[in-house]
């Protein structure tokens, strides 16, 4: 009896756990439809996104994939390894606008984690040199 409260009351704190990480990370990120609407306001700049991959593509120059977070979707381009249809994704990337005529693309450039630690890396050194 005891362990079924137990493991009871287990199953509902890992499950009111996963649901505060994802609210956590909903409030937290930037919400696409706010890059989609205001692209200018993002441009080059490095942006947090959050939501349910929705499609994943690898061309034979570049790997991307959608993502949508209930207010809007988003193309991710990586050059890490696709996630799976269905996944629930935090991304961090510099958010770009590529226009062909009169097609406009707002996609977000995945960042890379050897670069970001080399990026960091590198400011950390200047500022013990300086």
């Amino acid at each position: 009896m005891k362990l079924r409260r137990f493991l009871l009351a287990f199953i509902i704190c890992l499950a009111f756990l996963n649901f505060a990480c994802h609210v956590a990370n909903s409030i937290t990120s930037t919400k696409i439809r706010d890059i989609l609407d205001h692209p200018r306001n993002y441009e080059n700049k490095e942006v947090t996104i959050y939501g349910t991959v929705t499609n994943a593509v690898s061309l034979l120059v570049v790997k991307y994939f959608e993502i949508q977070d209930g207010t809007g979707a988003i193309s991710v381009v990586t050059d890490k390894l696709l996630p799976a249809k269905g996944e629930k994704l935090k991304v961090t990337g510099r958010m770009a606008v590529i226009e062909v005529g009169t097609e406009r693309w707002v996609v977000l450039r995945e960042n890379n984690e050897r670069n970001s630690q080399k990026a960091a890396s590198k400011n950390s050194e200047a500022t013990q040199g300086v």
